[in-house]
């Protein structure tokens, strides 16, 4: 027999008594925004192989990148073999050591970060050319639009809270712009407030994290993609339109974070969302483990969050 009657009076499991645990995932699926390239590329596919009204059961196949909404990066995405301590922190995805995917870390509080973003954005009508003075230019002034997170910036926020970060600890970043999320893709990939050298040097030689989460694109800040005049043509045109100088110049590096962060071991989350605004300002247990694929450079996790001492 191929159908099975609801019998909701045997239903046992009672959900609503279990230690909560809070997503900070973002779904992915059909529609899921991706990190922008020139040229075209091939969308998220999810061809059904067998469907209930004929095989009385579902099968999809799945053709796309592993780098899809909250996902992980191996070291290999950016790395060369010899640039990385196998044996001692993994290479591929399924290498990567499940001690770094779980345990004790803060969730710290930069949502100011997308107030002061929609101040700037909205002053200058959202043109390029009218973000000179919201522009941060490296050397010379901060700014709201394209944006590094700070050492400064980081333990003001952990102080706020009360908070400190602890060797070990699992840190994830809310600047606030998963709120952009499948709302405006371009200010989220093209605008988010990221991590850069500074900020990842402090964050893993003086607090020896062992892994990072953020609400926004990618681990690098989206001005570290030189060339950007090749990478992200669109962005090389609206900083030059907006500073008069050219990102190349003063980024001359790719995803410094990303190689930094592979090389060291650190497990390191993209796209960090769902429920991240509940437990905002707060120490908890965080995990995401990745699935072991031999063949992959990264890959979907589910980012999870529930308060320390939870006993199951």
């Amino acid at each position: 027999m191929a159908y099975m009657p609801l019998d909701k009076s045997k239903l046992y499991l009672e959900t609503d008594k279990m230690p909560k645990i809070w997503d900070l995932s973002q779904p992915w699926g059909w529609d899921t925004p991706l990190w922008p390239f020139p040229g075209a590329r091939s969308d998220l596919q999810f061809p059904r192989g067998q469907y209930l009204e004929r095989f009385h059961k579902r099968t999809n196949t799945y053709t796309g990148t592993l780098h899809a909404a909250t996902h992980c990066d191996a070291p290999n995405h950016t790395l060369h073999e010899e640039e990385v301590d196998r044996e001692r922190y993994g290479y591929t995805l399924a290498e990567m050591k499940l001690e770094h995917a779980i345990g004790s870390g803060v969730i710290v509080d930069l949502t100011y970060l997308y107030d002061e973003f929609e101040e700037a954005f909205n002053a200058a009508g959202g043109d390029p050319a009218k973000m000179g003075p919201y522009a941060e230019i490296p050397g010379v002034q901060k700014g709201a639009i394209w944006h590094q997170i700070t050492p400064e910036e980081v333990q003001a926020a952990l102080d706020k809270d009360g908070l400190e970060i602890r060797p070990n600890d699992f840190v994830v970043l809310n600047t606030g712009f998963h709120r952009y999320w499948r709302i405006n893709n371009d200010k989220y990939f093209n605008y988010y407030p990221g991590n850069g050298p500074e900020l990842a040097k402090w964050l893993m030689y003086e607090k020896k994290i062992k892994a990072i989460a953020g609400t926004y694109g990618a681990s690098d800040a989206v001005v570290w993609h030189c060339p950007c005049k090749e990478q992200m043509p669109w962005l090389y045109n609206n900083y030059k339109l907006a500073t008069g100088r050219d990102i190349d110049v003063d980024y001359p590096d790719y995803e410094p974070c990303h190689r930094l962060f592979g090389q060291h071991g650190l497990m390191a989350i993209e796209n960090a969302g769902g429920d991240i605004d509940q437990v905002t300002g707060k120490r908890m247990t965080i995990a995401a483990f990745p699935f072991r694929c031999e063949a992959a450079d990264g890959g979907m996790v589910r980012l999870v969050a529930w308060e320390e001492g939870t006993t199951w």
